[in-house]
């Protein structure tokens, strides 16, 4: 019952008067993140939409820009509500959360970029056997594993920061005794 009462909140404190230029800071990354998000999925809207675009390249590209939507999500919802907020404080197992999935999307960022440029190599350097290389099955699985592939390096070392972290705070409470 006293374990579930205990949380620990991290301070987020900059350079910056964020109090004196809250609202200016809060408009500019709204309107930012609105950019984001409408010009992203505008895109990949268009991508599938038209069928002369569901090329491995434009699926490709299309996976690149939900993968920046997925990071945006996850980043200026937290930074707005804290440019509003008198003091910027945020839950620890939170803040690792919001970690594992900035960090995950990252990794698969550059797989993403990884696969593309492998497509590029492919279409250039074999354009007779590109066809058979860069199958629609074969896009798949690429996307899935840029996908997973981070996200399931980066959740065991979550996990074991996780119970490392309770772990001191066991010790902690062991020392005040």
């Amino acid at each position: 019952m006293e374990d579930d009462l205990n949380v620990i909140y991290i301070t987020l404190e900059g350079h910056v008067d964020v109090l004196k230029y809250g609202y200016f800071y809060f408009v500019f990354m709204l309107i930012i993140f609105i950019l984001i998000i409408c010009c992203n999925s505008f895109v990949v809207y268009i991508i599938c939409i038209h069928r002369s675009l569901h090329e491995p390249m434009y699926i490709l590209i299309a996976a690149l820009l939900m993968n920046s939507v997925f990071i945006s999500i996850t980043i200026y919802p937290k930074l707005l509500i804290d440019f509003l907020s008198v003091k910027q404080v945020i839950s620890y197992p939170f803040c690792v959360f919001q970690a594992f999935i900035h960090y995950s999307f990252g990794g698969s960022e550059f797989l993403l970029l990884t696969a593309m440029s492998f497509d590029r190599y492919v279409s250039i350097c074999k354009p007779l056997r590109y066809p058979t290389i860069m199958k629609i099955r074969n896009v798949r699985i690429v996307l899935v594993s840029s996908w997973l592939l981070p996200a399931c390096e980066l959740a065991g070392s979550v996990l074991l920061h996780r119970n490392k972290g309770i772990m001191y705070r066991m010790d902690e409470d062991s020392k005040d005794r």
